[in-house]
């Protein structure tokens, strides 16, 4: 991402997990939202057209540098294996979607995650197209990653919800 296509990016996120507000309590999504619009220069994508407007967006954290490593959920028995990749924040606008957008942007994040041997992402039942891409692309269910989202916002587990883990495998474990 260019710093002038922060704003682009920051639009793009807010748009396309707007339809999710449903799915939780305001608290929770408020919070939630927040955390899906960072935009860190070295690790987010963008995907754009001829005329660089930004179509897609995706964060590619290498190995050893996602943010939930040192703080991973409860529910996990031990940190994220230091040899694997986390994407997180994928989106694409609206009126490209089923166009290939996303398809192409998680093979960019598969072919530039260097040494890695797995790439984690998250995602949650209300996002089936989400879960119908991942699965397409290979990805598979490893709920041992999975965990309870939203309790810092949360008054209750009923307020939170269930983050789904899915793994594509690169290479030995």
């Amino acid at each position: 991402m260019r710093p002038e296509e922060r704003d682009d990016v920051r639009d793009l996120l807010a748009e396309a997990y707007l339809p999710y507000e449903k799915e939780m309590v305001p608290a929770v999504f408020a919070r939630y939202l927040d955390s899906v619009i960072v935009t860190d220069e070295n690790q987010t994508l963008v995907a754009v057209d001829g005329d660089d407007t930004v179509l897609g967006t995706a964060r590619l954290y290498l190995p050893g540098t996602a943010p939930m490593t040192p703080r991973r959920p409860v529910e996990w028995t031990d940190p994220m294996p230091a040899d694997w990749a986390w994407v997180r924040s994928v989106a694409v606008r609206p009126a490209v979607r089923g166009t290939g957008v996303a398809p192409t942007i998680m093979a960019y994040c598969k072919g530039h995650v260097g040494d890695a041997t797995a790439i984690l992402l998250h995602t949650m039942d209300f996002m089936p197209a989400a879960i119908r891409l991942y699965e397409r692309l290979g990805y598979e269910r490893v709920p041992r990653w999975d965990f309870q989202a939203g309790r810092a916002a949360a008054t209750s587990m009923d307020e939170t919800f269930h983050a789904k883990a899915y793994r594509l495998t690169l290479g030995p474990e």
